[in-house]
């Protein structure tokens, strides 16, 4: 009993499937129309109309993929959606677009120099589409047949039968291949495509005339017609793969497995030559194209002059992807110098970029992205409450409010209520203070700190003085 009950419960574990709720986990795309015009509500997206328009221009320049090299600044308060644009554009950019995201304090902590941690970052961003012609077989199974020694000895043999509308064939299969065709589950039916270079077999799908055999099939079924023509064909395969992972491959040093262990290291410049020297071969002879993705830095005002002369020479290679870069900073010195520049980014950089401003949010959009965050982490909220949460917002600040929609929530189950009410709003809010009251709070007991610096002036430079 207890064994059924165990098998019952893994089971369920293999079934159910584990879904993370960040904090842009709401976010579907950018939500703008075929014409790129912004909708107000779309996708997870909530005001910043210009922004987003502007951001669709980008998407629409990168997917065309013929210009590279160009530097987008998303530059506005905190709280105002500029990583949440530059995740809907990574999502609305799909899977086969390289989108590398990081944070520009990331390259201090890396065990290799700064640029090496820039370049290794902008060739993640771009893609090497790569087509290749193979002779596979494609057919629908007719019948196959296992033999297993009668000694024990020896690996399985057997026999495979594939049609297609003209021709039948029976294969002889070895071990691996029966292994093969029983990890994929491949029985009599169905249309299967087998590469004749690698052995791989996949499963395209169940034949049509098999469509009747079975009462009941899985809503995953895929019935596909039985295929035309010869059995043995030959198909171009089109592999998509970053630029970072050509060079780690082909670096002696680390070689394929450094891919999964992610410890690269320093790749030689006269790798990543070669590399692009045989890339190139290959796009003049059709063999390969060139996808030009997207690198996010945010929080860039964070890199140093180095950094930010060394992304003013790769943004002119033409291997170069469009970088998107986010800032909340004003007029600010740059790292590493004493000189001040809006965003703390050098105004020779700046002159390359083109600037996407975000704006404060509104009370209604507030009010949006707050309810849509509730239905993201299944949080049943009341209407007064949600206008008590959005007041909050409106007065402190929104990243502050989405942090007590969750709180909220566990009050209210503690409460054994189904939803949340003005009262559990009220308890978190009176629990966490926000940054204001926290200043406030500091300011009326500052005396009672350590190392308070804010009255006595002085005595703070008599102390560092002394320390010196």
């Amino acid at each position: 009993m207890a064994s059924i009950t165990a098998a019952k419960e893994q089971e369920v574990r293999e079934i159910t499937r584990i879904e993370r709720i960040g904090a842009h986990s709401h976010i579907r795309g950018l939500g703008l129309d075929d014409g790129l015009e912004p909708r107000k509500v779309s996708q997870g997206m909530v005001g910043q109309l210009k922004a987003r328009r502007a951001a669709g221009v980008v998407l629409a320049m990168v997917k065309d993929g013929k210009i590279a090299g160009r530097a987008v600044l998303l530059a506005g308060q905190p709280g105002t959606g500029k990583t949440a644009i530059a995740m809907g554009l990574a999502q609305a950019l799909g899977a086969d677009t390289p989108f590398t995201s990081m944070a520009g304090s990331e390259i201090y902590s890396l065990e290799m120099s700064k640029t090496e941690a820039l370049t290794q970052a902008i060739r993640k961003s771009i893609g090497v589409r790569i087509k290749e012609e193979t002779e596979i077989i494609e057919g629908e199974v007719v019948e196959i047949q296992v033999e297993r020694p009668a000694s024990g000895s020896g690996g399985k043999t057997g026999k495979l039968t594939l049609k297609s509308t003209e021709m039948e064939t029976m294969y002889d299969l070895g071990s691996k291949m029966i292994e093969s065709l029983t990890k994929e589950k491949i029985q009599t039916g169905d249309v299967i495509t087998i590469d004749k270079a690698t052995g791989k077999i996949s499963r395209l799908g169940r034949s049509f005339t098999r469509a009747r055999d079975y009462d009941a099939t899985g809503p995953q079924t895929r019935f596909v017609q039985c295929p035309e023509g010869e059995l043995q064909k030959r198909k171009e395969v089109v592999h998509t793969v970053t630029l970072h992972e050509v060079d780690v491959i082909n670096s002696r040093t680390h070689g394929f497995l450094a891919l999964f262990s992610g410890d690269t290291g320093e790749i030689k410049s006269e790798v990543r030559e070669q590399i692009n020297a045989k890339v190139g071969e290959w796009r003049e002879e059709g063999k390969a194209d060139i996808i030009p993705g997207v690198l996010f830095i945010d929080e860039v005002h964070m890199l140093d002059i180095e950094c930010f002369s060394f992304l003013n020479r790769a943004l002119e290679d033409e291997m170069a992807p469009i970088v998107i870069m986010a800032t909340n900073r004003g007029i600010t010195r740059i790292r590493g110098t004493n000189i001040s520049s809006p965003h703390g980014i050098p105004l020779d950089l700046l002159d390359r970029m083109v600037i996407i401003p975000t704006s404060p949010y509104e009370e209604p959009e507030l009010k949006e992205i707050l309810k849509i965050r509730c239905e993201e982490e299944d949080c049943e909220m009341s209407e007064d409450a949600l206008l008590v949460l959005t007041k909050i917002a409106v007065e402190t600040s929104l990243r502050y409010a989405i942090q007590l929609i969750t709180t909220a929530s566990l009050v209210s189950r503690k409460r054994k209520r189904t939803e949340v009410g003005i009262d559990d709003v009220k308890k978190v809010y009176s629990l966490f203070l926000d940054e204001g009251r926290s200043t406030q709070f500091l300011k009326e007991y500052q005396d009672e700190y350590l190392y308070d610096q804010s009255a006595g002036g002085d005595a703070a430079e008599a102390m560092e003085v002394t320390v010196q």
